[in-house]
Parts: structure tokens; sequence; C-alpha cells
């Protein structure tokens, strides 16, 4: 997994603010870290910083992409709002500063990480405890 910068083609070929995520699918679905990746960030807002903060869902081979648009449009219903999120083709990451690797770890008690992640941890733990590494 990674933190950083990610890129795709014209018009989203600057680099937006995202995490890579490697998983096994015998152990976890990509349909459910999508769904996670829906309910853990802001997929209905069309805010105006979707520059630097795109909702997206990078894919890296066609299958991919017929898979992830499958899973979007059965999760769709279940948002009150029109989910804003794309399918996107990864074109280039790189990594954040070292300082900002890790950063919840860091800054636990911070108040960005109480402000926005906490909440986001507190709805894996009671919605999508079955998938979490209890380490």
């Amino acid at each position: 997994m990674g933190q950083g910068f990610i890129r795709s083609d014209p018009p989203d070929d600057s680099y937006s603010e995202a995490v890579t995520v490697a998983f096994e699918p015998d152990i976890i679905r990509q349909d459910i870290l999508i769904e996670i990746h829906l309910r853990t960030h802001a997929s209905t807002s069309a805010h105006k910083m979707r520059g630097k903060y795109r909702s997206a869902i990078y894919v890296h081979s066609d299958t991919q992409v017929a898979e992830v648009c499958n899973t979007l449009a059965a999760l769709r219903p279940e948002f009150k709002l029109p989910v804003v999120t794309r399918v996107l083709p990864f074109r280039g990451f790189r990594e954040s500063d070292q300082r900002f690797q890790r950063y919840f770890e860091k800054q636990a008690d911070g108040p960005f990480c109480t402000r926005y992640i906490d909440p986001k941890l507190d709805h894996l733990r009671k919605n999508y405890a079955k998938f979490l590494n209890p380490a």
C-alpha cells in the first residue's frame, strides 16, 4: 500500500491525493474494497476541490474496468445522492513526502485525525469488522 499522489489520462493527468491498495481476492474481494472506499470518503460530493481530491478508482486492465463499473452500478442505488466516483486508468503514482507517511500513527491525537480519520475507522470497525486484521 502506498500513500501519495496518482494520475490518469487528460484531463485527469494532474496528480491527485490517493492511496494504492494491493489485496488478495481470496481474503477480501474487490467489491468489498470499493464499497468501503465509497462509504469512507465523500463519494457523493462534487465539491470544488475534486481536482486535488478526485473520487476515483484507478484500474490497470480492461477486465478491471468492467468489474469496477459493475460494482459501482450495483452500489449506486444504496446512496441517497449520486455517486461521483469515476473509473480511471492508472498512469502514475508518486509517494508522499516521508513526513506524511503513516500520518495517523504519528498524529493520532491531532485535530485532523480525530475529526476525519477516527470516524472512518469507527465506521470500518462497526460495519466491516470481519475483514479487519486484528493486529
